[in-house]
Order: C-alpha cells, then sequence, then structure tokens
C-alpha cells in the first residue's frame, strides 16, 4: 500500500494539469481495490471464543484495513483535488513553535498572552502559505496599510 500511495502521489505531481485524466484515476481507484482486497485475503478473520462477551477483538492489521476501505475518499484525495497536500506536514509545522514557546517557558505565563501568540503566529503562517513576505505584511499591519485583498 505503501509503495502504491507514493506511486500515485509522484504520478499526480507530475502530471502538468490541476487533476489526473479520468482513466488513471480509475485504474489508480481500482488497483486502491486489488490491494485491499488482496490484504484482507491475506489478514486472518477475529476468531471468537467461547464464552467471551463483548466485541471480537481484531489484529492491528485487520484494523487498519479496514480503515483504509471505509475512507477510501480522504486517503485519495490528493489525487484527485491539486490543492490538497499528500501529508500533514503543514499542520504539524504549523504547531512547532507553540510547542517549543511552552517548552522553553515551561508554559504562557497568561492565558491573554498565549492568545496573542497564536493571534500574531497564524497570521505570520498564513502569510507565508499566501507567498508573501510575513515582515513586510506585519509593518504594513502596524503602519495601518494592511487590507485582506494583498493576502
Amino acid at each position: 500500500m505503501q509503495k502504491y500511495l507514493l506511486s500515485l502521489f509522484e504520478a499526480s505531481q507530475a502530471n502538468s494539469q490541476l487533476y489526473l485524466p479520468q482513466e488513471l484515476l480509475s485504474k489508480y481507484v481500482q488497483e486502491f481495490h486489488q490491494i485491499c482486497q488482496q490484504g484482507f485475503l491475506e489478514e486472518p478473520p477475529p476468531i471468537k471464543i467461547a464464552g467471551q462477551k463483548g466485541r471480537i477483538k481484531k489484529s492491528k492489521g485487520l484494523n487498519l484495513l479496514e480503515r483504509l476501505s471505509q475512507n477510501q475518499d480522504a486517503i485519495l484525495s490528493f489525487a484527485f483535488h491539486q490543492d490538497l497536500p499528500f501529508t500533514n506536514n503543514q499542520a504539524e509545522r504549523d504547531l512547532r513553535p507553540v510547542k517549543t514557546k511552552q517548552k522553553v517557558s515551561a508554559c504562557f505565563r497568561t492565558i491573554v498572552g498565549a492568545k496573542h501568540f497564536a493571534r500574531i503566529q497564524g497570521f505570520i503562517s498564513t502569510v507565508r502559505k499566501q507567498g508573501l513576505n510575513p515582515f513586510q505584511q506585519l509593518q504594513s499591519v502596524f503602519q495601518n496599510q494592511f487590507t485582506w485583498k494583498t493576502c
């Protein structure tokens, strides 16, 4: 599955159009289903022990296979929509300054200070994602020249 997802990502990035052609997408979706079906064949089904109450415990592999097959649209969304990222690394990068601030100073002194920090950090992150210079945009805010249209 890992090799499949990486090859789909490379194919979606190599394409100069905003999206993959429909025939390629249907081929990749069919391959996704085949990999899941092969996984279900190889993964042993859960066994109910006599006298056991409640749900039957499933293996980690079976749980993963079920989540993959149930959430196919979300997993393959990066191939259908060019503006969606392949990984969640950007979300992790957005959280890193807050966690670093917490570790260095052990905490925020006040809730108000934490809110101010989060607001400024969110502004800087948004400006960077828009491809603008954060320093220039902060200057324009303090000079009352900033409009959201510039972002």
